[in-house]
C-alpha cells in the first residue's frame, strides 16, 4: 500500500519523452500507449505538435502496472486494483502550458514554495513531528521531480539542521530523528524506482564508522533514474565484507560515501583493497569528508590507485559524473553472465553426480 500512495504524491508536471519513459521503465512504448488509448492510463499532456510528455506520476504508473503483469494479473485487473485502491488517480487536471508572464510568476511562486517546504521540514525535525515531516516531503515530491525535490529541498534541509546544530540550536537528538524521516522516504523512493533489469550495476556503501548516508542515498536514487540497478547497502559496511561482495558482484562502479576526515580515510583504504581485485570496478568516492581538510584531501589524492577518482558537488553533479565513467569504461554484465552460467553448470553437474 505504501507503493501506491507513493504513486499519488509523484509530480505531475510533464518532462520526459517517450524515448525517455521506455529507459526508465523498459516497458515498450506500443505497450504503454495501447494502455492509454484502452484504459486512459497513463495520462500524457500532449504538446501543439502532438508529442506526448510523461509525468514523474505516468512513469510511475507504468512501472507498478508492469509489475503487476509480471506477478501474473492481466492488465485489466491491474488497472481495475489501481483506480480502486486510488481512486483519484487520473482526475487531476493536467498540467498547461505556460505564457511568458506566467512562466516568471510561476518561477516566483516556486523558489517561495521552496522556501516555505525548508521552513517547515525544520520546525517538523525541531518538534520531532512525523506527520508534519512526511506532509511536507508529500508536497515536495508532488511538487516538484525527485532530483528537484532532493536537491531543493532535502539536500538543502539537511544544510539547514547542520547550521542550527553547529551554533547550538538544535539536539543530536533532533538531528538523528531528521535523518530518520527523510531515510525512511527515501528507501520508499529507491525501492519504487528500481529498474526491473539493468546491464549496469553499482553498488553504494558507506565505509566502516559513517553513519551519515542520506548523500549516497539520494546518489543511487538519481543513479537507479538513470536505468542502472544499484546494491544499497547502507551505513558502516564493514571492509572485509564490502569487498568480498564486490568480489561475488562483479559491479561496474562502487560508491563510497564519507563525510568526516576519518570516515575518508577509511573509504581511501577500501579503495586500494578493491583496487587489488581483478577484475576490479571503478571506485568513486565523494562526501565533504574528503574537502574538510585541504592539505590531508591533497594527501588522500596522491594516493589513490589508478581507476579510483574523487567527486566534487551536488548528488546531481557526481551522478553526471558517474554516467560519464560507466559510458566510458562500458560494463561488465558479460562477465557477470559468464560467472553465472560458469555457477549453474557447476551445480548441474554436482546433481548428476
Amino acid at each position: 500500500m505504501l507503493e501506491r500512495r507513493g504513486l499519488s504524491l509523484l509530480a505531475r508536471e510533464p518532462l520526459y519523452n517517450t524515448r525517455a519513459v521506455v529507459q526508465r521503465t523498459q516497458v515498450p512504448a506500443d505497450t504503454f500507449r495501447a494502455w492509454e488509448r484502452r484504459y486512459s492510463l497513463p495520462q500524457p499532456y500532449r504538446t501543439s505538435g502532438n508529442q506526448r510528455l510523461y509525468s514523474e506520476r505516468d512513469i510511475g504508473v507504468i512501472a507498478w502496472l508492469r509489475d503487476r503483469t509480471v506477478e501474473g494479473m492481466t492488465i485489466s485487473q491491474a488497472i481495475q486494483r489501481l483506480r480502486s485502491e486510488l481512486p483519484g488517480i487520473n482526475n487531476a487536471p493536467l498540467p498547461q502550458p505556460l505564457s511568458l508572464d506566467a512562466e516568471v510568476r510561476a518561477e516566483v511562486a516556486q523558489e517561495s514554495s521552496i522556501l516555505q517546504l525548508r521552513r517547515r521540514m525544520v520546525e517538523a525535525i525541531i518538534d520531532f513531528d512525523d506527520a508534519a515531516g512526511d506532509l511536507a516531503l508529500d508536497e515536495a515530491f508532488g511538487l516538484f521531480s525527485i532530483e528537484k525535490a532532493c536537491t531543493w529541498v532535502i539536500e538543502a534541509v539537511l544544510m539547514d539542521i547542520g547550521e542550527l546544530w553547529e551554533r547550538g540550536e538544535l539536539t543530536v537528538t533532533a538531528e538523528h530523528f531528521a535523518t530518520r524521516l527523510i531515510v525512511r522516504r527515501l528507501y520508499m523512493l529507491l525501492t519504487m524506482i528500481a529498474p526491473p533489469s539493468s546491464r549496469t550495476l553499482v553498488i553504494s556503501a558507506c565505509p566502516p564508522g559513517e553513519q551519515h548516508e542520506v548523500g549516497l542515498l539520494i546518489l543511487s536514487i538519481f543513479l537507479a533514474r538513470r536505468n542502472v540497478r544499484v546494491v544499497y547497502l547502507g551505513a558502516d559496511v564493514p571492509a572485509p565484507d564490502l569487498v568480498t561482495t564486490v568480489s561475488r558482484m562483479l559491479p561496474d562502479l562502487v560508491c563510497l560515501g564519507a563525510s568526516s576526515h576519518a570516515t575518508a580515510v577509511g573509504a581511501v583504504d577500501l579503495s586500494v583493497d578493491i583496487a587489488a581485485l581483478d577484475p576490479a570496478p571503478h571506485v568513486v568516492l565523494g562526501g565533504r569528508g574528503f574537502f574538510s581538510h585541504s592539505a590531508e584531501s591533497a594527501n588522500m589524492v596522491d594516493g589513490l590507485t589508478s581507476g579510483t577518482t574523487i567527486t566534487r558537488g551536488t548528488a546531481l553533479a557526481a551522478t553526471e559524473h558517474i554516467m560519464t565513467l560507466l559510458d566510458r569504461h562500458g560494463g561488465r554484465s558479460d562477465i557477470r553472465r559468464q560467472r553465472e552460467s560458469l555457477s549453474r553448470d557447476s551445480v548441474g553437474t554436482h546433481r548428476r553426480d
